[in-house]
C-alpha cells in the first residue's frame, strides 16, 4: 500500500536538505578560506619584495633586463628557498632533456662515462658490445679530450659529456686518447642508453647500477639472466655514487629481486606525505633471484639508489659493504609549469620494508670498508684488486 508525503513534509525535507548543502559548503568554503588568509601576509609580503626589486631595477638599471633570463633565475630562486637539495627548477629544455633521459630512451655511442678528476677528461669505464663505441675500436681506460672540437674540461665536463646522449643519429666527432695518442674519431648516436652494466670476474657476476630510469628494472633482468646462464655463484652490486632516477624505478628494479612483502609494512615501501597519510605503495611480486648478493653502497649511493639497497637488506638477500650512505628517504614529484619548464619538490617520505626510515641518518652497511681520499677520488679508475670495498664484497661472495 502506497503513503502519500504532505505537502509541508515535503516542503520541509527539501528545506532540510538544502540547508544541510549550503552549511557543508559553508565550512568546507570557510577552511579553505581561513587557510588562504592565512598564507596571505606571507605572500603578499614576498611578491611585495620582488615588486620593490624590480621597480629599483627598472628605474635604475644601467644594463638591458634579459626577460627570460630574468623569469627563469625567479622561478630558481623560489625552489632554492625551499632549502631543499632535491627540489628544483627546470627551464623548458632542461625539462625535456630530464624527461628523454628518466625514461631511457636517450640515444648513445654505448659508454658508460665518468670524469677523470685530474685531466677533467670524460673516462670510459666500459664500452658495451655492438655498439658504436666498439665500433669505432674505443676501448676501457681511453679519455675523450674533445667533442666536435671543443675541449673537455673539468669546468665544462657536465655540458660536454650530455652530448654524448641525445637522437638517434645524431653525428658527433671525438678526440679520442688511447694510450698517449689522439685521433679524431667520426661516430653516430644510436645505442639505447643503459643504466645497468655486468662482467663477471671467477664464478662471481658484477652489476653496477648508476641511476633507475624507466628500464632499469628490464635491464637488470636481463643482466641477472644473462650471468646466470654463465652460471656465476654470486652477485655484487655496485651502487656507490648511485643518486639518479626515481624510487617508483628503483622499486620496479628491486622487485626483480625480491620475492612479495609478506612480514613488515607489507610492501617494497610505503609513500606517506606530509599529514602521515599513505599516499602510494610498492609492492613485489612472487618471482625472485636466490643467488647470493653483495651490494657495494657509500656516501653517494643516494635516493632510490637506497631504497633498493635497504630492501635487499631488510629481506635478509643481501650483506652491504662500503661506507654509510646519503641518508635521503624523501621522493620528489614533477610538476609542469605552463612556460614549458617545470618544478621537482619533495612531496613524501619513503617507509621501507622493515628498517626505520633511513632519512639524514643513512644506511649503515653491514660491512664498513673506508677507502683514502686517493682511492675515492679515482674510483671508477680502480682495478677490481685496487679497491677494497670490492674486495671485501668479492671475498664474502667466495668463501
Amino acid at each position: 500500500m502506497n503513503k502519500k508525503i504532505s505537502v509541508g513534509l515535503m516542503l520541509t525535507i527539501v528545506f532540510v536538505s538544502v540547508a544541510t548543502a549550503i552549511a557543508i559548503t559553508w565550512s568546507v568554503s570557510m577552511r579553505t578560506y581561513n587557510s588562504l588568509i592565512k598564507d596571505l601576509p606571507q605572500r603578499a609580503q614576498m611578491y611585495s619584495g620582488i615588486a620593490e626589486i624590480d621597480e629599483i631595477v627598472r628605474a635604475e638599471y644601467y644594463g638591458d633586463v634579459n626577460q627570460a633570463l630574468l623569469a627563469s633565475s625567479l622561478s630558481k630562486g623560489y625552489t632554492d628557498g625551499l632549502g631543499d637539495k632535491y627540489s628544483t627548477y627546470m627551464t623548458a629544455d632542461e625539462y625535456s632533456e630530464y624527461t628523454e633521459r628518466i625514461s631511457g630512451k636517450n640515444s648513445t655511442i654505448g659508454i658508460v662515462p665518468f670524469q677523470d678528476p685530474d685531466t677533467g677528461y670524460i673516462y670510459v669505464s666500459k664500452v658495451f658490445d655492438n655498439s658504436a663505441a666498439q665500433t669505432a675500436k674505443i676501448e676501457k681506460g681511453d679519455e675523450i679530450t674533445a667533442i666536435n672540437g671543443e675541449g673537455v674540461t673539468a669546468s665544462n665536463y657536465n655540458e660536454m659529456v650530455k652530448q654524448l646522449y641525445g637522437d638517434k643519429y645524431t653525428n658527433l666527432v671525438l678526440t679520442v686518447l688511447h694510450k698517449k695518442k689522439t685521433s679524431d674519431v667520426k661516430i653516430v648516436l644510436g645505442y639505447n642508453m643503459q643504466s645497468v652494466s655486468y662482467d663477471k670476474l671467477g664464478t662471481v657476476g658484477i652489476i653496477r647500477i648508476t641511476a633507475f630510469y624507466e628500464n632499469t628494472a628490464l635491464q637488470l633482468s636481463e643482466a641477472i639472466k644473462a650471468l646466470s646462464k654463465d652460471n656465476v655463484t654470486g652477485l655484487i652490486i655496485d651502487l656507490r655514487n648511485c643518486s639518479e632516477g626515481t624510487v617508483k624505478y628503483a622499486a620496479n628494479a628491486v622487485d626483480v629481486i625480491v620475492p612479495v612483502a609478506s612480514e613488515g609494512r607489507g610492501a617494497i615501501a610505503l609513500i606517506q606525505n606530509s599529514k602521515d597519510e599513505t599516499v602510494d605503495t610498492y609492492t613485489a611480486d612472487a618471482k625472485s633471484v636466490t643467488l647470493p648478493l653483495a651490494v657495494l653502497v657509500n656516501g653517494g649511493t643516494n635516493g632510490p639508489a637506497e631504497l633498493f639497497a635497504c630492501t635487499l637488506s631488510d629481506y635478509g638477500r643481501a650483506d652491504l659493504v662500503g661506507s654509510v650512505t646519503a641518508g635521503n628517504a624523501t621522493l620528489q614529484e614533477v610538476f609542469k609549469l605552463s612556460d614549458g619548464g617545470a618544478v621537482r619538490i619533495t612531496v613524501a617520505t619513503v617507509l621501507p620494508y622493515k628498517s626505520d626510515s633511513y632519512n639524514d641518518v643513512g644506511i649503515k652497511p653491514d660491512y664498513e670498508v673506508e677507502m683514502s681520499a686517493d682511492e675515492l677520488k679515482h674510483l671508477y679508475m680502480l682495478s677490481t684488486d685496487k679497491d677494497p670495498q670490492f674486495q671485501k664484497a668479492y671475498s664474502l661472495l667466495s668463501e
